[in-house]
């Protein structure tokens, strides 16, 4: 009789319920940081993307200003490696946007720092909760 008083009392149907909803937060919280990571994730990559593209137009511009030495030696004219010169400044500067670009999005963190923040308070608050 005592038992079924007790299944009955609204305590540990109280209790029941917050274990619930608890448990609940904490898959809710999963998927976040997990769709957080992703996110991360896929800003590092676009950065490695940038910065693959930095490394390829430094590439250009470094054998299109050897062009123009090459050019200019060999002309002693004015047109030919200056226009060389031009193209090859037009270059370093489109690497020098791609690098920085890249480099900007690499500073982004990994972590889900977002989400552990929430986890930890989480946590404190059942622990308060509970006590």
């Amino acid at each position: 009789m005592a038992q079924e008083q007790l299944k009955n009392s609204p305590l540990p149907q109280a209790l029941s319920a917050v274990l619930a909803d608890v448990a609940d937060l904490f898959q809710k919280e999963l998927r976040l940081a997990h769709a957080e990571l992703s996110a991360n994730v896929a800003t590092k990559l676009q950065a490695g993307v940038w910065m693959s593209a930095a490394g390829g137009l430094g590439v250009v511009a470094a054998l299109l200003l050897v062009q123009a030495l090459v050019l200019g030696i060999a002309s002693l004219g004015m047109a030919l490696h200056w226009s060389c010169l031009i193209v090859a400044a037009a270059t370093a500067l489109a690497a020098a946007f791609a690098y920085y670009r890249g480099r900007a999005d690499a500073q982004k963190e990994l972590l889900p720092t977002h989400s552990i923040s929430q986890i930890k308070q989480d946590i404190a608050t059942t622990k308060e909760q509970l006590t």
